[in-house]
């Protein structure tokens, strides 16, 4: 049951984005004005385009150039650098044709010591832990989920469900927002999620999964504006919009606590699409906010999108006390910044291609 539910889910999400991707084209944010070709996807562009644009090439050997000898972040350039840029391991395999992996659900897993994942090896959620509540960072697929895995791996490290303040939404896609009602309703928890995509989640979609198209919703609540602290006892979460995902993904930067000291972490919602200028300007802008707020740590949602998180995560339960795999160091992480913008720059490069 699981399972079918999941395939159901990866490709409505898969469909909503494309929805989301032609509607900017067609209000003039894609590739509408001299980029692209035949009115194709205005998310990517094509393998031929990629590879034979010069401005796109350059881009990409400019972000080989940032990595350098280090294996961590040459594994880092070869998973973002490409025509498709960073994808989600489900719909890679997808889009090859190859059957979904098994789903499974993850122990919860204390990553630091105030932030906790709790979900499955695909999509998950993140506790943050603070002296007067918990933020929760998504909440799963369903109500269900919400209830029966979210709020029992929090009861399962020891924090209380009735705790949650806020359920900060990253985009308004079904796998992130499924669990909110849940501690909205029996916790009147806080949720938060940007304009344009309250309008998403309200909004009938067409191509959703029958037997889930009428899923409970969380009720709008707190509107995330750009630039916004959301704030929880001593700990402020800063979001950014980041449209391209969807048009209202968020990104965020807050403190984690790592073996007795706090640095900053960036979580993406919406990993590093932009399918336009304005998208890449926006993601630019917060690359530039994480490297300024001396960044060392890069979450998301669905483990696998920027290395084996999964085997981070074993690592870490393994062995709690020793060097954490999700932590790149302050140099570091601000080169992997750079290399994720020319990578960005890259595609949008390339979808500018004409043949001569």
């Amino acid at each position: 049951m699981r399972k079918r539910f999941l395939i159901g889910a990866v490709a409505a999400c898969t469909a909503m984005a494309l929805q989301v991707q032609a509607a900017a084209q067609q209000a003039g944010g894609g590739r509408g004005q001299g980029g692209g070709r035949g009115g194709q996807n205005a998310a990517y562009p094509t393998a031929e385009q990629y590879a034979n644009s010069k401005e796109a090439q350059a881009h990409v050997a400019k972000a080989k150039a940032i990595a350098g000898n280090d294996a961590g972040l040459v594994a880092r350039f070869e998973n973002t650098c490409g025509p498709m840029g960073p994808q989600r391991p489900a719909l890679e395999r997808q889009a090859v044709g190859q059957p979904p992996a098994e789903d499974m659900m993850i122990p919860p897993t204390k990553l630091f010591e105030n932030v906790y994942y709790i979900g499955f090896n695909d999509v998950g959620a993140w506790a943050i832990t603070t002296s007067d509540g918990i933020i929760l960072i998504d909440s799963l697929n369903t109500v269900q989920e919400g209830e029966e895995v979210l709020a029992a791996g929090l009861t399962k490290v020891g924090l209380n469900p009735a705790n949650v303040k806020y359920v900060i939404v990253g985009h308004g896609h079904a796998d992130h927002f499924g669990g909110a009602s849940f501690f909205q309703d029996k916790y009147r928890a806080r949720v938060a999620l940007s304009a344009v995509d309250w309008d998403l989640i309200e909004r009938p979609n067409p191509n959703a999964n029958p037997a889930n198209a009428n899923r409970p919703r969380p009720r709008r609540d707190h509107i995330v504006t750009d630039g916004q602290k959301i704030t929880v006892g001593d700990t402020s979460v800063t979001l950014y919009l980041t449209p391209g995902h969807t048009p209202g993904t968020l990104a965020y930067i807050f403190p984690v606590k790592d073996k007795g000291r706090t640095i900053n972490a960036l979580l993406l919602s919406g990993a590093n699409q932009t399918p336009n200028p304005e998208s890449l300007k926006a993601f630019e802008r917060v690359m530039d906010a994480a490297k300024e707020a001396k960044v060392q740590v890069l979450l998301n949602g669905h483990p696998g999108l920027f290395g084996d998180e999964l085997g981070w995560m074993e690592q870490i339960r393994k062995n709690p006390n020793g060097p954490n795999p999700y932590v790149y160091g302050e140099a570091r992480f601000a080169r992997f910044l750079d290399l994720m913008k020319e990578c960005a720059r890259s595609r949008i490069a390339a979808m500018a291609y004409k043949s001569s």
